[in-house]
């Protein structure tokens, strides 16, 4: 994984770990869950700055996410692995992270796999923002775009 430093107009630059191994050049990481070395169970504030390490287990931030979405969609590639290294993924064409002030609602045109998710605002275990009669967040302990709970 590779450090790349993100210039968005407007803002100052920050760094983003990019990944050529599994989609090919160009892909910023968003976020690395691998081993539980870090806890997702986090506040809206630290999901919207950001938190962990980089080069190991992190969310990158709400707000770094909504820069760089803001002037234009971009793709989104998930890429997913087991224990027993089973690997599957899903790529999504044009997504756009909204504002703070729009609750970082996550936009998807085309996105059939994540159709659940789209016009959904961000819900951690302290802004609950899903539309289930339960916290989400809370329930899994972890912030997203969630729209219900599913028992797992």
């Amino acid at each position: 994984n590779d450090i790349q430093t993100i210039r968005v107009p407007g803002t100052d630059a920050f760094q983003v770990p990019c990944d050529s191994k599994f989609a090919g050049p160009g892909w910023a990481v968003i976020q690395r869950r691998v081993d539980g070395s870090v806890n997702f169970n986090r506040t809206w504030e630290e999901y919207r700055n950001g938190f962990g390490d980089l080069r190991g287990e992190f969310w990158l931030g709400l707000e770094k996410l909504h820069l760089m979405t803001k002037f234009q969609p971009h793709e989104l590639y998930i890429q997913l692995e087991n224990f027993k290294n089973e690997h599957r993924y899903a790529h999504y064409r044009s997504i756009a992270i909204r504002s703070e002030s729009e609750l970082y609602k996550l936009s998807c045109d085309s996105c059939a796999g994540l159709s659940d998710h789209n016009d959904m605002a961000f819900s951690t275990p302290d802004r609950d923002n899903d539309k289930s009669d339960r916290n989400c967040a809370t329930d899994y302990g972890c912030g997203w775009w969630f729209n219900d709970c599913v028992d797992l």
